[in-house]
């Protein structure tokens, strides 16, 4: 459906009287779009997808929704080198949303201007709104004078934003701890995580993983044990630990590789820092598609993401659904929920190559062992994403705010 049909469509009620729900999102990447089409699909509730950067062209982690109706109110192009607050919105965007007939808003993050904006424009007209955030406690503290004054700032700006919002959906625990270290302690703060496909435990085994390194361009012997990490080469990734870490241990003369996949603008920085293991023991693979990023995941021994911040890390989640141990900073939103020292995984101190070398060594040291953490993996992610999925929390948030008002789907606000 063109653009301009798709603004006249919003200018309308839902269709059958439906509550209409509108999800305000930075970009579409295939954990939200699969999430939206589930969310429409459980019925009663239309959701309407609005995002604030231009349709993807080219990037194999982004896809345009098949099903559910969808918006981009993003103006130039999608370029990683720009930050939100030099990307700008067609000049007609708020607009668009005041003239929308929707009951309900859920906004992605407080981190752009027109975000805020609509969070106010709900609350002046009546409309409930939710925030789906991905803070996480753990980022707040390092030491540092600027970490202190941006607490200090937020400590007088998020109190003041939570109080326009009736629920904040954090990915993990340590989002809700988040809010309630900035004053938010009235149980407006639940977890409701990222979605995931939900996917099937992985049994490793030689030809899939050769099949999938093979698409990754690596040769490699059966025998090789796989470590894995899927992340962005940047430094909040924490990568130039794991390469020290490994390094010491003489990993890749012991028979494991480590496969990154991901870019960024460390990568000559890191290639060159891992040295002769770069190919040979060590393999910066690039960006993978979904599927091969996937698999490898669950064909791994363990799953690495040495973080020294993330705030949630949701392959974290679909490495432990596939059965994989995972090894990863304490600052990590998602490992903090699902990582059990020594039966799902470990954690290690944040910034500390030693702490992650301990940990490593007690991994790599015995590969049995991990095999027959698999399915307790398996378990801790079923058990945790059956309460926090947000297919299961989405529903019960719009029910309770919506409590009601049923009868006035569809409701336009004051322009």
């Amino acid at each position: 459906m063109a653009w301009d049909a798709i603004i006249d469509y919003l200018r309308q009620p839902p269709p059958a009287g439906r509550l209409r729900v509108i999800w305000f999102q930075n970009q579409p990447d295939h954990y939200f779009v699969n999430m939206l089409d589930a969310l429409n699909a459980l019925g009663g509730v239309e959701y309407v997808g609005i995002f604030f950067s231009p349709p993807p062209v080219g990037n194999v982690l982004t896809r345009l929704p098949t099903h559910s109706p969808h918006l981009f109110i993003g103006a130039g192009s999608v370029q990683e080198t720009v930050g939100w607050a030099q990307r700008t919105m067609r000049p007609d965007a708020q607009q668009i949303i005041a003239a929308a007939r929707f009951d309900m808003a859920i906004v992605g993050g407080y981190d752009y201007p027109i975000k805020r904006w609509i969070i106010r424009d709900c609350q002046r007209v009546g409309r409930p709104v939710a925030l789906f955030a991905d803070s996480n406690i753990r980022a707040e503290f390092d030491g540092s004078l600027k970490k202190a004054a941006r607490r200090l700032v937020k400590r007088f700006v998020l109190p003041k934003i939570a109080r326009q919002l009736g629920k904040i959906l954090c990915a993990n625990s340590a989002g809700v701890e988040y809010w309630k270290y900035y004053g938010v302690r009235d149980g407006r703060a639940i977890t409701c995580t990222y979605y995931s496909d939900v996917p099937a435990t992985s049994v490793p085994d030689a030809d899939t993983r050769a099949r999938l390194l093979g698409r990754c361009k690596i040769k490699t012997g059966d025998a090789r044990r796989l470590l894995f990490t899927g992340a962005r080469l940047v430094p909040a990734k924490g990568l130039d630990l794991m390469i020290e870490a490994f390094g010491r241990l003489e990993l890749s003369a012991r028979g494991w590789i480590w496969v990154v996949a991901g870019t960024g603008p460390l990568e000559a920085e890191l290639r060159q820092k891992a040295g002769a293991l770069d190919g040979n023991g060590i393999h910066f693979v690039g960006v993978q598609p979904h599927d091969v990023a996937k698999g490898l995941a669950g064909q791994a021994e363990a799953f690495v993401l040495p973080s020294v911040y993330e705030p949630h890390g949701i392959v974290v989640s679909e490495a432990m659904g596939a059965g994989t141990p995972v090894i990863a900073s304490d600052a990590a939103g998602a490992a903090i929920d699902l990582v059990e020292p020594g039966k799902t995984g470990w954690l290690f101190k944040n910034r500390s190559a030693e702490d992650l070398t301990r940990v490593l060594k007690e991994a790599t040291d015995n590969p049995e062992r991990l095999s027959a953490m698999r399915p307790m993996c398996r378990a801790k992610f079923e058990q945790w994403y059956g309460e926090y999925s947000p297919l299961v929390q989405v529903p019960k948030v719009v029910a309770e705010l919506l409590a009601g008002r049923a009868g006035g789907a569809g409701q336009k606000g004051e322009s």
